[in-house]
């Protein structure tokens, strides 16, 4: 992070079908069978499947393990990759802006989400 600073960088994630399964849970990679791992996807012969790491779990790595801002894993994990894709109203909070947002708690884990600006997802209890 240092070397390019937060607005050079772009947090993303490979994540396979099991990204955010439990360890140990199955899922598949076309055609083929993936157990999930403690660190990622592996195949039933034990080869390297995939990623499954979340987008939500990319931005507390960033936090926790590189410790970075909030500031700085928002726009490594949102603005900065929209505007890579050219994708204008995306990736910021600004007035016109597209409204997908997400809501994390004080543990950087989702509780909230909004597509287009309508609640599609919360925590059961909230």
């Amino acid at each position: 992070m240092n070397a390019k600073g937060a607005r050079g960088i772009l947090a993303i994630t490979d994540g396979t079908s099991g990204a955010g399964l439990p360890v140990g849970s199955s899922a598949r990679l076309g055609a083929r069978a993936i157990r999930v791992g403690p660190y990622a996807a592996e195949l039933e012969n034990g080869t390297l499947a995939g990623s499954t790491l979340t987008m939500d779990r990319a931005f507390a790595n960033i936090v926790s393990v590189f410790g970075g801002s909030l500031v700085d894993a928002a726009l490594m994990c949102a603005t900065n990759p929209a505007r890579a894709l050219g994708l204008a109203g995306y990736g910021v909070i600004a007035e016109g802006a597209t409204a997908d947002l997400t809501v994390l708690d004080r543990n950087l884990r989702v509780v909230r989400t909004f597509i287009g600006g309508v609640e599609s997802y919360v925590v059961a209890g909230l």
